[in-house]
């Protein structure tokens, strides 16, 4: 049996080796053992190893960076299109105060928000109502 005297990180107890980890004998802390890191060499592909091509950043361990697949860049794209849809749905009510020109306190007042939240949304509005290049130009 194998023992730390004073090594428990939590009490300050002793501990014991118990099959492939160490507990504390008087708090009951366990303590895992962590593997060992090896630098393996890095692997060639499929492609590296049916043509012999091994490009210099595999052979100096380095990672190149991973490239999106299409099916990822479209289920973002769709993501971002369904918020901008509840965003929609949600504040459809509001946009139509705000097309009619009533204040954000009486559109408070009808809706039952915030004025706070009335001000964002009429910001983003505004935001999505300017034409890209007049915020270019006035960058």
């Amino acid at each position: 049996m194998q023992c730390q005297f004073k090594s428990c990180h939590k009490c300050g107890g002793d501990l014991v080796l118990d099959g492939d980890e160490w507990r504390c004998w008087q708090c009951g802390q366990y303590y895992y053992p962590r593997p060992a890191r090896v630098d393996l060499p890095a692997r060639p592909s499929e492609r590296e190893r049916s043509t012999g091509e091994f490009s210099a950043s595999a052979s100096s361990g380095r990672r190149q960076p991973q490239r999106r697949s299409p099916r990822h860049v479209n289920s973002l794209i769709m993501a971002k299109v369904r918020s901008d849809d509840r965003w929609w749905k949600k504040n459809r009510e509001v946009v139509s105060y705000l097309d009619d020109g009533h204040s954000v306190k009486q559109i408070s007042a009808l809706v039952g928000r915030g004025e706070r939240q009335i001000r964002v949304i009429r910001e983003r509005l505004n935001e999505l109502r300017t034409p890209k290049t007049a915020q270019a130009v006035t960058s």
